[in-house]
């Protein structure tokens, strides 16, 4: 009886192993997306970005292309500001339009204004603290969920980042920045090019 006891819990054993392999754990899909993001020379993206300062809401069409470590942003929509650039660094932001240089505000207390918030989401995929991976089911197609930590620990204020990356492309599909609790940033990306 003994015998048949431990044949049928290493049967089953075997059977669960099988049945994982070759399914990557999602901490592993995430460290592996960040390595590829890390190791291409540049990163492209069009992206739809929704900025919520609390009674106000704006919406933007970037195209943002980040290459060691800085990025090159333009408004590519509303028309008012279309043609805005800001070129964007770990120092800050510097914008131009038509050649003259603006100032902006920030949409949180620790100074993050929409167009530096694509940039500070690709630097957190190459490198940043991940907190949380899981995977989920949106519109027919496997994401991996991952909450990054991009807080800035001089000011001491509390921020993440969460990023939806589709499990076939590894490509991002949309993102959300979370200041104090608050939703300030959401956003979905399209057209992507890495090289």
């Amino acid at each position: 009886m003994r015998r048949v006891l431990a044949l049928a819990l290493m049967t089953a054993l075997c059977l669960s192993l099988c049945a994982c392999k070759g399914k990557v754990g999602t901490d592993q899909l995430a460290r592996d997306i960040g390595k590829e993001i890390s190791g291409a020379g540049s990163i492209t993206a069009v992206v739809a970005v929704t900025a919520d300062y609390g009674e106000r809401v704006y919406k933007y069409k970037l195209r943002c292309t980040y290459k060691d470590l800085a990025a090159d942003v333009e408004v590519l929509e509303p028309d008012g500001i279309k043609g805005l650039k800001a070129h964007v660094t770990e120092k800050g932001l510097a914008l131009s339009l038509g050649g003259v240089a603006l100032d902006t505000g920030s949409l949180t207390d620790d100074g993050l204004s929409p167009l530096e918030a694509v940039p500070l989401m690709i630097k957190a995929w190459a490198d940043g603290r991940i907190t949380e991976t899981k995977r989920e089911k949106a519109d027919g197609r496997e994401l991996l969920c991952v909450t990054y930590d991009v807080s800035k620990p001089e000011n001491g204020k509390k921020m993440s980042h969460i990023a939806w990356f589709d499990v076939k492309t590894r490509l991002p599909v949309r993102a959300e920045i979370i200041s104090n609790g608050y939703r300030v940033i959401n956003c979905s990306f399209g057209n992507i090019i890495m090289e």
